[in-house]
Parts: C-alpha cells; sequence; structure tokens
C-alpha cells in the first residue's frame, strides 16, 4: 500500500513541476474561453490572488442596462455572450465585495481577458439586496455558503462562536463540549482559513482557534469531496477571512447579559502604502457557562470560565502575479469544570475511611465545591505565497506551524470521596496533552482549456504530541474492594507522526450540461500504526437546464486519529481499582470508507433555491471518540466496522428585498459493529453490547435534525431575526440493564429572536448598532446528553435556559 502512495506521490509532484516550467511557455488554445467578436471572457479574483469561483458577473451598455452576465467558474474563469458591438462596462460581485469596472470595446476582434479584482465595498444603512445568486452546476457535492451578513444577522451577531453557525447548516448535530457532529460522524471538521487547513487542537472542542467574527465568508462542502480534501471528511469549512481594505475601517463591541456573560472585542483593518494590508482583531469573553453543566436552569455549580482570541493578518502584494499572507491566531481559555449539588458522599463507606487516612482530618468540600478546571493554550500561524505563472498556471505555497496544549487539574481527595460504586473501575486524573506541528502545502491549478481544469499538490505534516497523565486510585485487595494508601500513578506517553497527502483532480466539462469530477489521492501516514491509502474520487453532474441540476458522487476516505488524542496505553493500572474491565490494548487505525451520494439543486425562482441530497457511508475502522470521566479532553476508540446513512433538504428565500429566510431537515443514523480498539476506555456491558451481532447506535447519532432562520428588515436600518433549532434527541439508554444507545434523550425545540438598529452618527461613515437578543425563548427545559448509557459520556449536559443579552457595535 505505501509503495502505491509513493508512486502516486511521485506522479503528483511531476505534474506539478511540469506543469509549473510550462506554465512559462506559450500556451496555445488555452486562455480562458474568450472567442472572437462578441464575446467577453476573464477571470476573477480576491486582492490576494485567489481566484473567486460563484462571483457574479455583470456586463452593462453605455446606458448603464444590464445586457448579460455570468457566474465564474472552479477556476475563477467567466464568459458572457454580448448582443451587439459597442463599449461595455465588465464588474463582478460577491456578498459584500465588488471590483472596480473594466471598460471593453466589443466588435469583430477577439476581446482581451479582464481580469476583475473584488474589494470590499462601502456600507451604507440603507442595503441594496438582489435575488439569489444562480446555483453551482460543476461541483458533485453538496454546498452551503455563509455571508458575513448571514453570520451578523443571527442572534447575537457575529459574537456567535463556531458552533452555534454550524448548527444552522443541514445535518448538523450538537453534542456538547462545542462539538458538531455532520453526517452522523463525529466531528470530523476540516477548517480552512483562506484554502490552507487548519490541524486540530489538543481538545477539538473548546477554543475556537478562529472566531466567526474575523469571517468574510465561509464555503461549507458536505460530501462530495474533491481528491484535494483529505483527512478530515465529514465537512470541509473554507473561510475567507476580512483583511484589511482602503480606506481603512474597524469597529468595537460590547456583548453582556445572562450567565454572567460579558464579551468586549475590537477588530481593525487598513493599509500601509500601496501594497501592504493588515486586519486586527482581539476578543475576550467570560461567562459561567463556558461548559454545559449538568444541571438545568440558571443554577450552574463552579462553572466560570474565561477565553482570550487574538487574530492577525498581513497581505503584501508585491506585483500583480504575487501576494503573499501572513496569518496569527492566539486563543489563551481556562475553563471550571461545572458540578452537581446535593451528592452524598461517600454512599458504600468504604472511600472516605481510605482518603482520612491518607490525609487526617481531611473532610469533603459539598460536591458543587469540588474544583476541577481546564486550561487551553493554542497558537497557530502560516505564510502564504500565491503566484500566478499566467492566466492558465496559478499556485498557492504555505507553509504553518501550530501549538496547541491543553491541561485538565483535578481535585482528587474530594473528587474521589463521591464515588458511587468503588465496585466499578473508579479514579481521578491530571491529564496534559500538548502537540507541536510544522507542514508545508502546495496547491496547483491548471486551467487546460475551457473543458479542463485540473488541480494537483501535496500536504506533509509532521506532528509531536507529549500525552502526561498522574491518576490518583488505589489498590485492589483480589476481591474488588479498594485498599490502601491512595495511589499516583504517572505516564508519560510521546509520540512523533507524519501525515503525507497527494492529489491529482480534472473537472472536465465535455459540453454546457455534463461535467465529471476526477480525482486521485494518495494518503499515508506514520502514527503508531504505519497506514496509507490510494483513494478514487469520482462525481458526475448533469444541469438539465439552468434551475434544475443533478449530481452523484462515490469516493474513497481514509481518516487516521488525531496523534495527541490516542489514549494514554501506557499507563499500567493493573492491581489496582482503577484497572479497566478489559485489558485488550489494540492499536487505533484509521477509518477508511466508501462514500456515496446523490442529490439536486432546483431554482424555482429567482427568489427561492432548493437542493436534496442522499448519502451512505460504509466504513472499516469507524471512527469515535468519547469524554471518558469528568475530564473534556476526549479519546480515540473504533468499531470493527460501521455505516452511516441519511438524507436532507434545504430551502433558501428571498421573500421580498427586505425579507430572506432559509431552513432545512435532515433524517439520519449511525451504527457500528465490533469494538476494534479503546477497549481499556469502556465498560464490559457496553463492550459486549457492541461485539453482539446487531451492534449498536453511535452515540452522536440524531435521527432527525432541523433549523431555520427568518429576517425583517423593518423601516431601512432596523433587523429582526427569527431562528428555530430542533433536535430528536442523542443516544442513550434507558436505564443499566437495557442495551447501550437503545433509546435516545427526549426531543427539544430552542427558538431565538433578535432585533437591532443602526444609528448613524454625525461623523463621517460611522455608525451605531444597538442589538437585543433572547436565546431559548420559550424556555425549553432539556438535556443535550444525559451521560450513562451511552459510550464514553459519564456526564450529562444540559442546554442554556432563556437568557437574554444586549450588545453595543460602533463602526468608525
Amino acid at each position: 500500500m505505501i509503495r502505491s502512495v509513493r508512486t502516486v506521490c511521485q506522479l503528483c509532484v511531476g505534474i506539478v513541476l511540469g506543469a509549473s516550467l510550462c506554465g512559462s511557455l506559450p500556451v496555445y488554445a488555452q486562455e480562458p474561453a474568450v472567442a472572437t467578436g462578441r464575446t467577453i471572457g476573464g477571470t476573477v479574483q480576491n486582492q490576494d490572488l485567489r481566484r473567486v469561483p460563484q462571483a457574479t458577473v455583470e456586463v452593462k451598455d453605455q446606458e448603464g442596462t444590464m445586457v448579460g452576465g455570468a457566474v465564474a467558474n472552479d477556476a475563477g474563469e467567466f464568459t458572457v455572450e454580448i448582443p451587439d458591438d459597442g463599449t461595455y462596462s465588465v464588474s463582478a460581485v460577491q456578498d459584500t465585495y465588488r471590483s472596480e469596472y473594466a471598460i471593453i470595446t466589443v466588435g469583430t476582434e477577439p476581446s482581451a481577458p479582464v481580469t476583475l479584482t473584488l474589494s470590499k465595498t462601502k456600507e451604507i444603512a440603507l442595503e441594496v439586496v438582489s435575488p439569489l445568486a444562480p446555483i453551482q452546476y460543476k461541483a458533485s457535492s453538496e454546498t452551503y455558503a455563509f455571508s458575513r451578513k448571514d453570520i451578523e444577522t443571527l442572534p447575537r451577531g457575529n459574537n456567535n462562536e463556531l458552533h452555534d453557525v454550524l448548527l444552522t447548516i443541514p445535518s448538523a448535530v450538537y453534542g456538547s463540549l462545542k462539538q458538531v457532529h455532520i453526517r452522523q460522524d463525529h466531528a470530523n471538521l476540516q477548517l480552512r482559513i483562506d484554502g490552507v487547513p487548519i490541524p486540530d487542537t489538543v481538545s477539538s472542542t473548546f477554543s475556537d482557534v478562529i472566531s466567526p467574527r474575523a469571517w468574510e465568508r465561509a464555503d461549507i462542502i458536505l460530501g462530495g469531496l474533491e481528491a484535494q480534501y483529505g483527512n478530515k471528511a465529514a465537512a470541509v469549512i473554507d473561510i475567507t477571512t476580512k483583511s484589511g481594505t482602503k480606506p481603512a475601517f474597524g469597529s468595537v463591541q460590547m456583548l453582556g447579559g445572562s450567565n454572567q456573560t460579558i464579551n468586549p472585542s475590537f477588530e481593525y483593518g487598513g493599509t500601509i502604502g500601496e501594497k501592504f494590508r493588515f486586519y486586527i482583531l482581539n476578543s475576550h469573553t467570560a461567562t459561567n457557562r463556558g461548559i454545559e453543566p449538568p444541571t438545568l436552569g440558571h443554577s450552574i455549580f463552579h462553572g466560570q470560565s474565561e477565553r482570550n482570541q487574538t487574530f492577525i493578518r498581513g497581505d503584501y502584494q508585491h506585483d500583480n502575479k504575487n501576494n503573499f499572507t501572513w496569518l496569527f491566531l492566539n486563543s489563551v481559555a481556562k475553563y471550571q469544570i461545572p458540578t452537581t449539588p446535593g451528592i452524598d458522599v461517600d454512599p458504600s463507606g468504604q472511600v472516605l475511611p481510605l482518603l482520612q487516612a491518607a490525609r487526617p482530618g481531611f473532610t469533603p468540600v459539598a460536591s458543587q465545591a469540588i474544583n476541577e478546571f481546564q486550561k487551553e493554550n493554542n497558537q497557530y500561524g502560516h505564510m502564504v505565497w500565491r503566484h500566478d505563472v499566467n492566466a492558465n498556471n496559478f499556485f498557492s505555497l504555505a507553509g504553518y506551524l501550530r501549538h496547541t496544549r491543553a491541561t485538565f487539574k483535578t481535585d482528587p481527595f474530594n473528587f474521589l470521596a463521591y464515588t458511587a460504586d468503588p465496585a466499578e473501575p473508579f479514579s481521578a486524573s491530571d491529564q496534559d496533552r500538548n502537540a507541536y506541528s510544522t507542514g508545508l502545502r502546495l496547491d496547483y491549478t491548471y486551467v487546460h482549456s475551457k473543458q479542463h481544469l485540473i488541480k494537483a499538490g501535496f500536504q506533509i505534516d509532521r506532528t509531536q504530541s507529549v500525552n502526561k497523565t498522574r491518576l490518583f486510585t488505589f489498590l485492589d485487595d483480589g476481591a474488588g474492594n479498594p485498599t490502601g494508601d491512595l495511589l499516583s500513578l504517572n505516564a508519560d506517553n510521546r509520540q512523533l507522526g507524519y501525515r503525507q497527502e497527494f492529489w491529482i483532480q480534472d473537472q472536465w466539462s465535455p459540453n454546457d450540461r455534463w461535467t465529471f469530477n476526477l480525482g486521485l489521492r494518495g494518503d499515508a501516514v506514520q502514527y503508531p500504526r504505519s497506514e496509507g491509502q490510494v483513494s478514487p474520487r469520482i462525481g458526475a453532474t448533469y444541469k438539465y437546464n439552468p434551475s434544475n441540476v443533478f449530481h452523484v458522487f462515490y469516493g474513497r476516505l481514509f481518516t487516521p486519529p488525531n496523534l495527541e488524542a490516542i489514549s494514554f496505553a501506557k499507563l499500567n493500572t493493573v492491581g489496582t481499582r482503577a484497572q479497566p474491565e478489559d485489558l485488550t490494548n489494540n492499536t487505533v487505525r484509521a477509518e477508511r470508507a466508501h462514500y456515496f451520494e446523490v442529490g439536486s439543486y432546483h431554482a424555482l425562482n429567482r427568489y427561492a433555491t432548493l437542493q436534496f441530497t442522499g448519502w451512505y457511508k460504509l466504513s472499516n475502522f469507524l471512527s469515535d471518540a468519547g469524554q471518558f470521566g469528568t475530564t473534556p479532553l476526549l479519546n480515540y476508540f473504533a468499531f470493527e466496522r460501521g455505516w452511516q446513512r441519511g438524507i436532507d433538504g434545504a430551502l433558501k428565500l428571498q421573500l421580498a428585498e427586505n425579507l430572506t429566510a432559509r431552513g432545512n431537515v435532515a433524517w439520519g443514523q449511525c451504527k457500528g459493529y465490533g469494538l476494534q480498539s479503546g477497549h481499556f476506555l469502556l465498560e464490559a456491558k457496553e463492550i459486549s453490547d457492541i461485539n453482539s451481532q446487531g451492534g449498536v447506535f453511535c452515540d452522536h447519532m440524531q435521527t432527525l435534525t432541523s433549523s431555520a432562520i427568518v429576517s425583517y428588515r423593518l423601516l431601512e436600518r432596523t433587523t429582526l431575526t427569527g431562528q428555530m433549532l430542533f433536535a430528536s434527541g442523542l443516544r442513550t439508554a434507558e436505564n443499566e440493564d437495557a442495551k447501550t444507545n437503545s433509546s435516545h434523550s427526549p426531543s427539544y425545540t430552542v427558538y431565538n429572536f433578535s432585533v437591532t438598529h443602526v444609528f448613524p452618527l454625525p461623523w463621517e461613515d460611522q455608525k451605531f448598532l444597538l442589538g437585543f437578543d433572547i436565546i431559548n425563548l420559550l424556555d425549553q427545559k432539556y438535556f443535550i446528553n444525559q451521560g450513562e448509557g451511552s459510550i464514553g459520556l459519564g456526564v450529562a449536559h444540559a442546554g442554556m435556559p432563556r437568557s437574554f443579552f444586549l450588545r453595543g457595535q460602533w463602526f468608525f
């Protein structure tokens, strides 16, 4: 297998290098499809030279009447047929970005290709809302887009966190601890910033490395991934971040309200000289709901958290063919672990005497005063060089560095004093996980002709992780009872891993109706187990007419576990009360899957689009992860095999110039059979249920999920937004005797509401936004999960009760 991967690697590198060299030679019949006569063509790009797909191009005559339009393809190319000879203006627009107007004279001679560069438009109080953008028709996947305005319209605006935004897309299930499960996968999300994949943090849950406040746009791909996308494959969130503009812009914002929440933030973007642009963001958040508590209502015990986030971006435009982007992210946070009041001390009467023998005079605190907390420290930076060899050859080369650390501290004596059943394995533990990742990535695009768009590249990643554990427990007397002094067991698990990815992809459009996405990628990892796979990706899209598009897709997926989240297998607990019920210690395997998808897009009219998607995933070594104990840090395990399936539909409406709506509904299932790894993390009954003939439903599975948003602009400057989130409930078991994950938590529906008003200020280009938000308007009491009864979840997490927030933002 590794030999096959190396062969593909060599082939991809050869193609990339050969095509780059050829790019400096004359190119024949390969210009963006610009014909003779009455045709205007060219490309749309960002200021950092990244080509912009799905940008709308408008052509107007000298009277300002629109005479033609088009949508840029995946290489940013467009062509527009013009009815008559003459002089025309051409411009491109996407969200809040627009290019300058290019003046083109159309006659008997071919028009030269035009390059349209998008830049941020100047906001005014009265926005012009255009009909919905044309549907995409060449990607063999379900795609979903968020503009900056979509985020700002949500209740709490751009103060929302990553998981809040993702919950508005189809098939997104919330699983507590800020985890979002899409398409019945446990997390498995690939986050990209300006085209560069960001390595996961150690916790993969808490500290959002990048706040939605810094987003200008996000394109989300659900399944049907081209060969360039690997490693994490449930969904790709490709974020285009804000960058500096001329004239400069900035804002200061404050949000505060229920749950002792206070969130000040500051952002500023501008230019230095003619070639350098910069953007800076800082945000500080304090709340007593950093982690969802195990108790309903506003009474939260030991739940305070603080987090500070910094985002810095700089862009240097060396010339018309070379752009350099530097990015730095920093996130530092501390979370108290919420507790439950009213728990009885040592109901068995076995543990407390041992603790008092180890520490004379020890008296347990009340259960709500147990002091456990977690600190997180994450930094990430990359440098990207984007270069246009010519109109048909362009690439980006990125180098990145990430440091991530999470430290969990327990309160051993007080925690152990509340051990419910010492006959079951029990312990308390400190954990310290940190990892350093460095990598290099090349993305190359070659526009061979109007029919062929070729992409190729590679990524190489090196990760060094350290997992330190200090575990507190007692000896076993041989009859299953604790005895002796309190033990402190230590383990230091250091691992060094490498990952290589190579791909080549051809988007072949033999005619206007058919597009075939043909790709091949190779993946290899050298983790505790060296593995690799060559994965074909094949998709076909048929455009029945401009309003109805259909696609099918088949692809192989290869998903290795995060190196830093592989369980601490070196800790020897034999002969103690922490000894697991099953000592099997298999190394977790990378997930290998066959993925199938069929879907369609429909433009019902200029104001409504509808999309449907059905998908099925068949996996060997189906990957999962769980929260074992009170620590929020997750540990990976895998089933021998499993499947996931589902269908979803999404509707987007522009009902009127001042009224928009979008909604979705999704059905899905996930099931695993046989336990491949993680035996020492699970209870004997859970292992028995997993290994049974019928297997078990996955703990992150939710059968039915739906969301909807309606936004209405009143009297030009006031916006009203309503949001609905429905969940049928995550898996659990009715009681200890029932099969694992054989039932589900009660369903719940949450309604959110916000109203904002913009006040123009007397100073030039300044305004003030005042907003009021209500979360969980009807005060629905619900648990996101119920802890016991599902795999790897011993702690329940309750949803937010009715909460009120007030925000103000000064734009200058």
